[in-house]
Formats: C-alpha cells, sequence, structure tokens
C-alpha cells in the first residue's frame, strides 16, 4: 500500500526477459529492475511509478506468451496484488490496448480467495477432462 501511495502518475515501464522454465512456466527475470529500485538518486515516488509500470508490462508480456502458445484473448486478474489501484488499471489499460479481455473478480473478492477460487476451478476443469 506505502509502494503504491507513492505513484503520482505513469511511468514507462522497464522491459524484462521472459523465458519458459523446465516446468513450462512463463518466469519473467526481475535483475535488470532491481538497481532502478535500489537508486537512491531517483526520487522515491518515480521508482514507485517505474516499479508499478514495469510489472503492467511483465503482465501484458506473459499474457502475449500465454497467448501465442495458447491462443487465449481473456486474462483474468485475480490475487490481493489486483487490490492495488495503480497496477490494475496500469495492466488493465495496456492488456486492453493490445486486444485482450481483462477479468476483474465482481462476485469473489480480489484477494487471494479468488486466486483459490480460480486454482479449484482449473482442477475441476482438469479432473472433468481425465
Amino acid at each position: 500500500m506505502m509502494l503504491e501511495a507513492l505513484c503520482r502518475q505513469r511511468a514507462a515501464g522497464l522491459h524484462l526477459p521472459l523465458a519458459v522454465d523446465a516446468g513450462g512456466v512463463l518466469r519473467s527475470d526481475w535483475q535488470p529492475l532491481l538497481p532502478v529500485l535500489a537508486d537512491d538518486s531517483v526520487d522515491r515516488a518515480r521508482r514507485a511509478e517505474v516499479f508499478h509500470a514495469t510489472m503492467a508490462s511483465v503482465l501484458l508480456d506473459q499474457a502475449r506468451a500465454a497467448s501465442e502458445r495458447y491462443d487465449i484473448a481473456q486474462i483474468g486478474l485475480g490475487g490481493g496484488v489486483f487490490q492495488n489501484r495503480f497496477l490494475t488499471e496500469l495492466a488493465t489499460a495496456l492488456l486492453e490496448a493490445d486486444g485482450f479481455e481483462v477479468c476483474l473478480p465482481s462476485a469473489l473478492p480480489c484477494n487471494d480467495a479468488a486466486l483459490s477460487f480460480g486454482q479449484a476451478a482449473e482442477f475441476a476443469a482438469r479432473e472433468a477432462a481425465a
């Protein structure tokens, strides 16, 4: 909440390398972001803005990669991180501008309860397909 509260305006996010690990999981390398976040010569608000913009860009990069692999057009944003309005609005704007339909919880809370529900739904879908 403190990091979100520092944000005053949108910033340009950094591009973080994206790779698929041995288990098929898309992973972003945060290493290029760390020096920026640790740079005390940059205003704390600006570093918070760059952090949020970078995380939103990471979501877009991962959505694009998932879309290429699985031909998806809908992206569900759930879990406690999306209680952060600044991040949610940035991510939603980037995703929608790229043609994705963004789905946000409306009947479930936007915290880990919704994330758990999604995990249970995925498990049920896999069991039904087996």
